[in-house]
């Protein structure tokens, strides 16, 4: 007999990081409560979030089981490995093929994540934007774009023949592609695998969450 599934609390706002785990949430089809954080509104700073993250940071998933206290996962990364790992999806369990999804799972959490927001801070949000600091960001950028590129001409998703948890991760920072001043149709390969998974009913579902959150 199986265990009861445990009560999810999902806490996030329209961002690239917080709609990677939404879309793995919808790919798994499990049950969750969304919470919205502004963080335009600062609202993850909060104290009741500061309690579940001390970083002040989203997104946070919060699994509580019957009798045991919550489990409390923070970092997008490291709830996009548990929610595979426990699900025994999109993240293979050994084996050569694990080692490769990881690989490319660290790239995108290392670089595309990171220097996108980077990229994203000197071309619209800072208050000062200097030529230099555009033109170093958007390179970082434009050399990881490259790499994916040479990596989709050759498979159809990152980890290989079968989409992982490497795609989920990098989805939503390649769908904020203007924010790092790059065009798509520079890159056939993935805009190619971008059609393919922006395709999929979970991943469009995944974006809307929060209902109603926008990054203004």
């Amino acid at each position: 007999m199986n265990p009861e599934p445990p009560i999810r609390h999902f806490y996030g706002w329209a961002t690239p990081n917080s709609q990677r785990v939404s879309i793995m949430l919808e790919e798994l089809q499990l049950a969750y409560t969304a919470h919205g954080i502004n963080i335009r509104a600062r609202a993850q700073f909060a104290p009741e979030i500061l309690a579940l993250n001390p970083y002040g940071k989203i997104p946070i998933l919060v699994e509580t089981h019957a009798g045991v206290p919550p489990l409390v996962i923070f970092e997008s990364g490291a709830i996009l490995m548990h929610l595979a790992e426990h699900n025994s999806r999109f993240l293979p369990a050994d084996g050569a093929l694990r080692t490769t999804t990881l690989s490319w799972l660290m790239v995108v959490l290392t670089s595309l994540g990171p220097f996108s927001g980077q990229a994203h801070h000197w071309t619209e949000l800072a208050a000062e934007q200097p030529a230099v600091a555009q033109t170093h960001s958007v390179a970082l950028v434009t050399r990881v774009y490259r790499l994916l590129d040479a990596r989709l001409a050759e498979m159809p998703y990152l980890a290989g023949d079968a989409y992982s948890v490497a795609d989920i991760a990098a989805y939503p920072w390649i769908a904020r592609h203007g924010w790092a001043w790059q065009a798509l149709g520079d890159y056939k390969a993935l805009a190619a695998w971008f059609i393919r998974v922006s395709a999929r009913p979970a991943v469009q579902a995944g974006m809307r969450v929060p209902a109603g959150a926008k990054l203004d």
